[in-house]
């Protein structure tokens, strides 16, 4: 696993931008004055919306560059086994949709009007691929580290 797409840099930038836009997605809803988490020292700046906003363009960017330097070195590279992003096209089809509603909802904060009822399905469908990536990225690592203590045997338990 040493090949240039496999080094911890870019494993770590992936594990980064991934927590940060979930982090800030979810500051961007009004949950962190609610359950505290702005209360905690030095989380002030967790309940400010535009903070949170910029913070999930800002990661959302990375994570796009990374993917999108991932799927050139992808095309290139034959036989190469990724240790970040995802693996499948069930992870590729929740990030179409989290890329593509989540242009709309740009677009919509820049100020381009869209009607309610599209605006509140992107909503959804944003927040609900966001939670199925999650999702499947947490059952993907419980799962290979489940993998890696069967194939060290009774004395890695």
């Amino acid at each position: 696993m040493n090949g240039s797409a496999n080094n911890r840099y870019s494993r770590w930038l992936y594990f980064l931008a991934a927590g940060v836009a979930v982090f800030s997605g979810m500051g961007q809803m009004p949950i962190m004055k609610r359950y505290y988490v702005a209360d905690l020292p030095l989380m002030a700046w967790s309940q400010d919306f535009f903070i949170n906003s910029d913070l999930h363009y800002l990661s959302a960017a990375l994570l796009l560059g990374l993917l999108a330097w991932r799927l050139s070195l992808s095309s290139r590279v034959v036989d190469q086994a990724w240790s970040w992003g995802p693996r499948s096209a069930w992870g590729w089809t929740l990030l179409t949709l989290l890329f593509i509603s989540g242009v709309f909802k740009v677009a919509r904060n820049a100020g381009v009007f869209l009607d309610p009822f599209l605006l509140m399905v992107l909503d959804f469908v944003h927040l609900g691929s966001a939670m199925a990536f999650m999702f499947t990225g947490l059952f993907a690592l419980i799962a290979r580290s489940r993998a890696k203590k069967r194939a060290l045997g009774p004395a890695a338990a």
